[in-house]
């Protein structure tokens, strides 16, 4: 059985999701969905592009991604599928999938309109090209060469580089999630080839947090850094919302200091 997966910025409050569904299940009725995230913030191509990038090797090799956080839906844009270890994706070209790199093995500009829904509207793609087109791709019925020509190079969105001196690491927020832990730039794996990490802490200038290994190593209530389930160094409260408590944002800089 073949994986439909939506990401988009449609939330749930209204019928544009659910719409993609129905397309999608009069097209490919065996598919399975599955529902990354509709609540990705409006026009937040960075934050859709993080997303993607923490799940899409948690799903079999066939998915087909169906991304839409588009805010230059009908403008000259391209509309992209492509390929990357054996997993497909569909959507914008603007910057969503840039990420991936040379991981990608095959893209193709959409524009076989033998693929689209009936009465292509002007606003949402999401629906009448970018679903019909995934759900094509998931049941056989298209494969990546007739959607479309080759399509060169994508669109990147990059993401901010971590800096490193010998005593400490220069990182910063690149995503909030919804119990509030900030989750950084600054990677597990290039930390530890780096540096000794025992009795390391994060500063966030002037309040200091330790690096932990998990919430309960924490008193009840007070922050810590650890490393989260994607390899990047995270700050939370437990317990508690650490975006609120410690008045975090998005691309704030946080240190690493080595103790």
């Amino acid at each position: 059985m073949s994986t439909l997966a939506f990401l988009t910025d449609f939330g749930v409050r209204d019928w544009y999701a659910a719409a993609m569904k129905g397309v999608a299940r009069s097209i490919a009725p065996q598919a399975a969905l599955v529902d990354i995230s509709h609540h990705v913030h409006q026009g937040d191509i960075a934050a859709a592009s993080f997303i993607l990038s923490q799940c899409w090797l948690d799903f079999p090799a066939g998915t087909v991604f169906v991304t839409v956080v588009d805010p230059g839906v009908g403008s000259e844009r391209a509309a992209v599928a492509l390929k990357a270890e054996g997993r497909y994706f569909v959507g914008p070209d603007n910057g969503l999938f840039g990420w991936l790199g040379r991981k990608v093995t095959r893209c193709h500009r959409i524009t076989n309109e033998d693929f689209f829904r009936d009465n292509v509207s002007h606003t949402f793609h999401g629906r009448d090209i970018f679903t019909p087109v995934g759900a094509h791709l998931a049941s056989g019925q298209a494969s990546l060469e007739q959607v479309g020509p080759e399509h060169g190079e994508l669109v990147t969105a990059p993401w901010p580089k971590p800096e490193y001196e010998d005593d400490r690491a220069f990182g910063r927020i690149l995503y909030i999630d919804h119990y509030g832990n900030a989750i950084t730039n600054l990677q597990q794996t290039a930390l530890e080839e780096r540096y000794a990490l025992s009795g390391t802490s994060v500063s966030l200038h002037p309040r200091r947090i330790p690096l932990l290994k998990t919430f309960s190593d924490a008193p009840a209530g007070t922050a810590l850094a650890y490393f989260g389930s994607g390899g990047l160094l995270e700050i939370a409260v437990n317990g508690g919302n650490a975006a609120q408590q410690l008045d975090l944002r998005l691309d704030q800089h946080v240190e690493l200091v080595l103790n």
